[in-house]
């Protein structure tokens, strides 16, 4: 998405504003760091590398085409990744195993000039990974990994706010309370009033914060630190002397682990915001272009001294929600950042704590997730933990991530929950795509049956296990298809396997299907496949056309209604299947006496067909109803078997509704053996309801009754995929095509 063409540059100056105060804290991240790592005598260079990564590398993100809605600073992960770097090769080049100490000025400056060019090393790595498109590879991050690192990075700053004031005195304490206080007022008073808008609230929180400071505690004071063209020189000649240094290979070489360690967690680091910007604002940022400015601005703050920068989540948030659109706030944001730094730079050490901690306490809530935020504040309010879907699973790998990487390290958290993304993936993706055993509460043939058959089915819904395989059979499910062996219900008896919707496999998914079908026949279980001729896959057709013991059948309907006959011919209470009906003991002549059948007999025309032949067609005129003696008889809904809609034996009758209501055949009828069956044409019907009106009332009650039992017979309980082709046949569509035969 482009951003818009025409933005005030109130807003511009606004976003800037905002970007440079919330980013105020991480800009002085250098410092912090590197005076934990390496102690005073890396001030100067740390103070040097601060000004760098503030200024030039924004600069040159935005020169070489990075977003706009990219703002560039140090952040924890990568400048911790990369003082370690150094402290590592200033050890190795002495010798010295450090044991918790700090390293001594020689230590540290070989340390730097090894790790500034490792540092230069992972740019350029950075840089080729745009230039040869890797850019869409890394930006597959979960949402889940840069969710929970982004809401551990909110967790650290309140850490870091809490850890200023614990142990000061109540001065801080108000000061940065009065600073939370004022930016929420400020921010919903500037709801009411657009003049308001005008004045960023974080800055109207830090002035307010400053004159509370000055009143209640001390005035803003602190130490000058000697920092000027020496700490400018002190890193350039550094190069030649790492030049002369009598173990150099060896010290790139052990260092080159750790440089690949810091380009991949700058790219990290930069995807997380880039993500997080496409996510809540709806931009959309070219990855390989967003790669190769990250690179190559890195690469210049490299060789002038730097530390590494990436896209900072607060900075861009914080700009984006002040109304800051273009380069205009981008510009405004470093120029002020950048003059910040000059006229604090003496004082930084000396910042109030209070300061300190209001600066991190309102850059927290910026950063954690709107929807896990609304998902957290829901589940504490109504006491629920649980809910059912995959977004309950982000929101607790999102939940892990964010512990990971407060307790632990950010670094380590982003590994942790990409692994544990991919592993849900894997899960919800074979399980998906072999899918779980049915049985005949979800799924039934579309057999017209009677209502002792159908008694006998409902009371057998677990002695047929139906599975339907969908998608890919690969080595990322294969495993799962062994699994379902032991999940099979003990009562099986006969199962359907249909692969119609399998797209391809691989040879490992070809041999767990395999193995799957020779466990089942192991276990003594009728196994009827089906949907073999329909697979695209060569090689899954080849595989199953050879199978022994296996029937077949053309289609999963086909398939369920030769497990039902197994149940029914299994069952001591299916009643006895008949091969032949005699037209008087038809379910539409139910009830009639002597005198009805001799008249009616007189009003039937016998017919005869064979395998295949149409007893009527769709949109043919509906002129009368069929009696089927011998053979069945399948409903189609078009012209090829693969659209049966249900199968009528013998004793049964077809085509009675239209002579209730005169329309046309909406289905076509085919003999699916050869038939033997009787017809009655409308007319004669009519006769016999001007002749024996009784009779008609039975024939009108036998009508109604065989169609509730049509109702019952299709009501399967839906499978909650809701796919038509395979399910039961219950919908009132497919009912009212039925019922028009």
């Amino acid at each position: 998405m482009d951003e818009p063409k025409s933005v005030r540059v109130s807003d511009e100056v606004r976003g800037g504003v905002e970007s440079s105060i919330h980013g105020f804290s991480t800009s002085i991240g250098p410092l912090l760091i590197f005076g934990s790592f390496f102690g005073a005598l890396a001030l100067p260079s740390a103070l040097w590398a601060m000004f760098v990564t503030a200024t030039v590398v924004p600069m040159l993100a935005w020169a070489f085409r990075s977003h706009a809605a990219l703002h560039f600073g140090s952040r924890a992960a990568s400048l911790t990744a990369y003082a370690a770097l150094i402290l590592q090769l200033g050890f190795a080049s002495s010798g010295s195993v450090g044991h918790g100490s700090l390293p001594t000025a020689q230590e540290f400056m070989t340390g730097l000039a090894a790790g500034s060019l490792l540092y230069a090393l992972a740019s350029v790595m950075v840089l080729l990974a745009g230039v040869f498109k890797l850019g869409h590879l890394f930006k597959m991050i979960p949402s889940t990994v840069t969710a929970g690192i982004s809401n551990s990075t909110a967790l650290l700053l309140v850490w870091l706010a809490g850890r200023q004031l614990w142990g000061n005195t109540w001065r801080a304490d108000v000061v940065a309370a009065v600073m939370v206080v004022a930016f929420w007022l400020w921010s919903r008073w500037q709801v009411q009033s657009g003049l308001l808008r005008l004045v960023p609230n974080v800055l109207v929180a830090v002035l307010l914060g400053l004159v509370v400071n000055s009143w209640v505690g001390p005035t803003l004071a602190g130490q000058a630190i000697g920092v000027g063209a020496d700490a400018i020189q002190s890193n350039y000649g550094l190069w030649p002397a790492l030049l002369n240094h009598e173990h150099i290979g060896h010290l790139l070489v052990q260092g080159l682990p750790g440089a690949l360690t810091l380009a991949l967690v700058m790219i990290l680091e930069s995807f997380t915001a880039v993500h997080v910007m496409e996510s809540r604002f709806g931009l959309r940022m070219h990855a390989n272009r967003e790669l190769m400015a990250l690179g190559g601005a890195n690469l210049v703050s490299a060789l002038v001294g730097g530390v590494p920068g990436t896209p900072s989540p607060i900075r861009c948030i914080s700009n984006r929600l002040a109304g800051g659109r273009g380069p205009v706030a981008l510009w405004v944001a470093f120029v002020m950042t950048g003059l910040g730094l000059l006229v604090l730079m003496p004082w930084l050490l000396a910042l109030p704590a209070g300061i300190v901690a209001g600066l991190f306490l309102l850059q927290a809530p910026l950063l954690v997730d709107p929807a896990f935020k609304r998902r957290l504040t829901e589940s504490i309010s109504k006491r629920r933990w649980h809910h059912e879907g995959s977004a309950d699973m982000g929101f607790w790998i999102t939940t892990f991530i964010t512990l990971a990487g407060f307790f632990g390290n950010l670094v380590w958290a982003c590994f942790l929950g990409i692994g544990l993304s991919c592993l849900a993936v894997l899960r919800r993706v074979s399980h998906s795509l072999t899918s779980e055993w049915r049985y005949l509460d979800q799924y039934r043939s579309r057999r017209v049956r009677s209502m002792s058959e159908i008694s006998v089915l409902e009371q057998s819904v677990h002695q047929i296990g139906i599975l339907q395989l969908t998608g890919h059979l690969f080595f990322g499910n294969s495993t799962r298809l062994t699994q379902l062996l032991d999940e099979l219900n003990p009562q099986v008896c006969a199962v359907v396997v249909d692969v119609s919707t399998v797209n391809d496999a691989d040879p490992s998914g070809l041999d767990a299907l395999s193995w799957l079908i020779r466990a089942l026949l192991g276990q003594k279980l009728m196994v009827v496949l089906t949907g073999h001729q329909q697979t695209p896959s060569f090689n899954l057709r080849q595989v199953l056309s050879v199978q022994p013991g296996v029937l077949f059948s053309s289609d999963l309907d086909r398939g369920l209604e030769r497990c039902e006959e197994f149940v029914l011919q299994r069952s001591p209470c299916a009643p006895t299947k008949l091969q032949r009906v005699p037209v008087a003991s038809n379910l539409l002549l139910k009830g009639f006496d002597d005198d009805d059948l001799h008249v009616a007999r007189l009003m039937l025309e016998p017919r005869q067909l064979a395998q295949g032949v149409a007893l009527f067609h769709r949109f043919d005129e509906a002129d009368g109803i069929w009696l089927l003696e011998e053979g069945m008889v399948s409903i189609l809904s078009g012209a090829t078997d693969a659209c049966r809609l249900a199968t009528f034996g013998p004793g049964q009758f077809l085509g009675e509704m239209g002579f209730v209501d005169g329309q046309s055949r909406s289905a076509t009828a085919v003999a699916d053996t050869p038939l033997s069956a009787v017809f009655v044409s409308n007319q004669n019907l009519l006769m016999l309801a001007r002749s024996r009106p009784h009779a008609a009332l039975k024939l009108t009650l036998n009508i109604a009754r065989e169609l509730s039992n049509r109702t019952r017979n299709s009501s399967a309980k839906p499978n909650e995929d809701n796919n038509g082709d395979v399910e039961g046949w219950a919908n009132s569509q497919l009912l009212s095509t039925l019922s028009r035969f």
